[in-house]
């Protein structure tokens, strides 16, 4: 466990000091761990010295990444306590007491809730300054943030036995109940009733069918609300265009894009936003059975647009068009974001640096790059161009969620399908994540598995609203 708290430099006496400082480029060959050239430890003068090896400096990305190797070091030698003297290391803006928290909380990070045994170690990190007060507001947000963020790996790193549709509601409306905000679930009957069919399809052929689920943060404002619709899947084999065995491997992270949803919302809500912000987690378990959906068949949308089925694998669009059209039906959103880990040709164009942009609005479209360039959730905006909808209208239905023909620019492909959902003139932006929403082996301030990509970036871009 890590705790970070402020301290008065004139009061605070002894124990280990950080210090981070700029270096040049590690010498080469490089050690087995590449990190080891990043840090050293004097015992004797008590000081351990975290090197920022970068020509750009002391940025709020190589910050992060050198307070999370400290905590991590702190970790490995078991040591439980550090100071840093912001003064001394020239870390006076609360910008910079931000990042340095926000690189701690995250590189703490780990899942450990299946191991039988768990070696607990406790970090109490104290940052020293002759004004605390001017650093609260910072640390809190970081705090809120960064454990936001946390939740949301955790969720999506539970396995398919322990989340699914039903209980990932459930789960919902525990934590709503705590923090303030309004949760409505809508069951499987309820969908067919309404004619959610694509989002009732997908999950049928499961023992637990599929959930639509509304988070609500009334905010303060007088406005219409944000809306972040996050897909679901808390698991995936394809259905019956079966994935191969390896493809259905980690198929649990499937469901991150509404993790970030959910915790984003939890965030807003600690925090006391002013903005209304809604969240729509699409859930479903997309899996074999005498009842799940097929190839060929024909499904009646939300928004009463016909679907024909050429891929039962390309599901995380049919439970975003329902989710899609329920947004705006519902609550005439100001914006409109989706997220989803939908195609794997976005992880082709972009890999595991930048999530996949699509906007219909290039305010809204700019705001989100800046967010993420801020907080390092990076995105790369790519086109919506009107002639891609060909690829998927269909001669039977009005569209087919799967290109026709073959393999043709994937990503967009999913995004424009997406589009036909949306209605005209309603800001709209669809983050493909499937490239960030997972490390397969650990990044600076990540361990493997789930990241928790778009909670900042989404925190950032709702804080230049209030």
């Amino acid at each position: 466990m890590l705790t970070i708290q402020l301290a008065n430099s004139s009061t605070f006496r002894g124990g280990l000091r950080a210090r981070i400082e700029t270096a040049p480029p590690a010498p080469k060959p490089a050690l087995a761990d590449p990190e080891a050239w990043n840090i050293s430890h004097d015992p004797a003068s008590q000081i351990v010295t975290v090197f920022v090896r970068s020509s750009e400096g002391v940025t709020a990305e190589n910050l992060r990444r050198a307070a999370s190797l400290l905590v991590r070091w702190l970790a490995y030698n078991k040591i439980g306590a550090v100071s840093i003297d912001l003064a001394e290391n020239k870390l006076l803006a609360p910008e910079s007491v931000f990042a340095l928290a926000e690189g701690m909380l995250l590189g703490d990070y780990r899942f450990d809730a299946y191991l039988s045994s768990v070696e607990s170690h406790t970090i109490e990190v104290n940052l020293l300054t002759a004004n605390p007060a001017m650093y609260e507001n910072a640390l809190d947000r970081a705090v809120v943030i960064c454990e936001a963020v946390n939740l949301a790996r955790t969720w999506t790193n539970e396995p398919p036995n322990v989340i699914n549709p039903v209980t990932l509601a459930e789960r919902a409306q525990n934590l709503a109940a705590e923090y303030g905000l309004i949760c409505t679930v809508l069951d499987d009957h309820q969908l067919r009733e309404m004619g959610a069919g694509a989002i009732v399809a997908v999950g049928q052929g499961s023992n637990t069918p599929s959930r639509l689920i509304i988070l609500q943060h009334a905010g303060s404002a007088n406005e219409k609300p944000v809306a972040l619709v996050g897909k679901s899947l808390t698991f995936d084999t394809g259905g019956y265009s079966l994935k191969g065995s390896e493809a259905m491997l980690g198929m649990n992270v499937d469901k991150a894009g509404a993790m970030t949803v959910l915790a984003t919302l939890i965030a807003a809500a600690r925090l006391k936003l002013k903005t209304p912000v809604v969240g729509i987690l699409a859930a479903a378990e997309n899996m074999v059975s005498a009842y799940a959906y097929r190839p060929n068949d024909i499904i009646k949308t939300l928004s009463g647009k016909t679907v024909e089925v050429l891929n039962t694998d390309a599901e995380g669009r049919l439970v975003l068009a329902d989710a899609l059209t329920y947004a705006q039906r519902q609550f005439k959103p100001r914006v409109m974001i989706d997220l989803a880990t939908l195609t794997g040709g976005v992880v082709t164009a972009l890999g595991s640096i930048r999530a996949g942009m699509f906007a219909t609005d290039d305010e809204l479209a700019a705001s989100l790059f800046q967010a993420g360039e801020r907080t390092h959730e990076r995105l790369w905006r790519l086109p919506l161009d009107p002639e891609y909808a060909e690829l998927i209208r269909g001669e039977k239905t009005d569209l087919v969620n799967s290109a026709i023909p073959g393999r043709k620019a994937l990503p967009i492909v999913g995004a424009i399908f997406l589009k036909q959902f949306v209605d005209d003139g309603q800001p709209w932006a669809h983050l493909d994540i499937a490239g960030v929403a997972d490390a397969e082996k650990r990044r600076p301030y990540c361990p493997k598995g789930a990241t928790g990509f778009g909670v900042r970036l989404l925190m950032d871009y709702l804080e230049t609203l209030e």
